[in-house]
């Protein structure tokens, strides 16, 4: 009998990666008699890389192969660059602690899928805690680069919160100032840079400015550049994905920009001057990164804030104004506003001396703000707030597991 030409389409499956079915895709170890019933190595690989890290993760017990397939760095590195090439794969996911003067042990961690599909329900908090007090310094790749000053030492280290890995410490001695962490894709290394002040040396010229390469035998260069020495804000140095570039505002009112690759610095224009007249009602101006641009937000006098997206790297005139956001009765006046995240008509935002997490839409101004849960406490000095993106990186050398070592889940 003849089937209906639409019997094939609505009598297909989709294919779905679930408990019941994990083991139709299960490699084949010997010829199968039937349909297909077991799946090519490489269409099962390109399915996994499509899955969030967290479920790949559960999924290395399936079976053997697919634990050495999904634990290998070749296919961790793939997974990071599917991401970055389509947002739509990326699980995003925000981290916070206390600012750097009011330091504590723990780390909050929560999903911003979850804030974006549910404002109205609180969102629920993930928390860590550390044998010492830590200081985000940035993100890349999955791994956020933490710092831990003990007397004159400090202690750098990487973490990826979605594996529980953390590396060994990088010991820097002296005072550090301007920082900052970033992804050489040219070389495959990760890279700290760190302006370090000697500050039990007498001579004039007690600061330098290094770039570490984190890897099993970290080294370290010496660039000179004396631009450092002025850098507005926190020091943190902004690393914008794809150009392999860590950024900072430098008190002339210019982006100082340092290529990982080259070890060069360069520099280019804000879209506003703040040393024109007309603009000195301008404060907090500070870096971001939004669609895997490079962002500028500054606060206009304390009534309003505006947020610039650079739309092609380097190029000033590319600069273009995403929005003015008003102040609102729920937000403290003139307070310091930290976009992080664009999903869709909604940008996430942060308030770090109220410690709120705010939802504004591009179209029409409105402001959500959302809860979580449990609610961050002990904040009266307020929160820091970084966007990162899950991933399987592991920490470049000497991994070890953060539950044994030094940072670990707090059980609800």
């Amino acid at each position: 009998m003849t089937q209906p030409r639409d019997y094939e389409k609505r009598n297909r499956k989709r294919l779905r990666v679930t408990g019941n079915s994990l083991k139709r895709l299960r490699p084949s170890t010997g010829t199968s008699l039937g349909p297909l019933s077991v799946l090519p190595d490489e269409l099962i690989r390109e399915i996994l890389l499509r899955l969030p890290a967290r479920s790949l993760l559960r999924f290395q017990s399936v079976c053997s192969s697919w634990r050495t397939l999904i634990s290998s760095s070749q296919f961790a590195n793939d997974h990071v660059r599917l991401i970055a090439a389509d947002p739509s794969f990326s699980h995003p996911r925000v981290v916070y602690h206390g600012c750097w003067f009011y330091r504590y042990k723990k780390f909050g961690d929560f999903s911003v899928r979850c804030l974006f599909e549910n404002p109205s329900q609180p969102t629920e908090v993930v928390r860590f805690a550390g044998k010492s007090s830590h200081e985000i310094i940035g993100s890349c790749n999955g791994l956020l680069c933490l710092q831990d000053i003990t007397d004159m030492d400090n202690l750098i280290m990487l973490w990826n919160p979605c594996t529980g890995l953390t590396s060994q410490p990088l010991e820097i001695r002296g005072s550090i100032g301007v920082c900052g962490f970033g992804y050489d894709h040219v070389n495959d290394e990760y890279k700290f840079v760190a302006v370090v002040d000697h500050i039990h040396k007498q001579e004039p010229l007690r600061f330098e400015t290094r770039i570490y390469t984190l890897c099993p035998n970290s080294s370290k260069r010496i660039i000179q550049d004396t631009a450092f020495k002025r850098i507005i804000g926190d020091g943190k140095g902004v690393f914008v994905p794809g150009t392999a570039t860590l950024n900072w505002i430098h008190w002339h009112g210019l982006v100082l920009s340092l290529d990982l690759v080259k070890e060069t610095c360069n520099e280019f224009s804000l879209p506003l001057n703040l040393k024109a007249p007309e603009n000195k009602s301008f404060i907090f101006p500070h870096l971001c990164v939004l669609k895997n641009c490079l962002a500028f937000c500054c606060s206009h006098e304390k009534t309003r804030w505006s947020v610039w997206l650079l739309k092609e790297y380097g190029m000033p005139q590319s600069w273009t104004k995403l929005a003015t956001i008003y102040c609102h009765h729920s937000l403290l006046t003139g307070a310091e506003l930290h976009p992080l995240y664009i999903r869709g008509n909604t940008l996430l935002m942060a308030v770090a001396s109220t410690s709120k997490i705010v939802l504004y839409n591009l179209d029409d101004g409105g402001l959500e703000f959302p809860l979580l849960k449990p609610a961050p406490s002990d904040v009266s000095m307020g929160l820091w707030f970084y966007i990162y993106h899950e991933s399987l990186v592991s920490p470049s050398y000497r991994c070890l597991r953060s539950s044994s070592s030094r940072i670990w889940f707090i059980k609800p």
